[in-house]
């Protein structure tokens, strides 16, 4: 099993499309095994450090507004 340091590496190593990518593939999966949530979660917590969630939460309001 992949250690959570492991995974934050691999995560802190994506570009941010790719990031974002990955963030809107884990949260469009309705049913989560535990490591789906935190591989999930370790994604939201590097797309806040690089300031990018909050601009992802209002773009994806938007188009869903649309």
């Amino acid at each position: 099993m992949t250690s959570i340091q492991q995974l934050q590496e691999h995560i802190k190593r994506l570009n941010d499309e790719r990031l974002l990518n990955q963030f809107d593939l884990y949260n469009t999966y309705s049913v989560k095994d535990i490591k789906e949530v935190i591989y999930y979660r370790l994604i939201e917590c590097e797309l806040e450090n690089r300031r990018l969630l909050t601009h992802k939460i209002i773009e994806d309001e938007y188009e869903y507004a649309q």
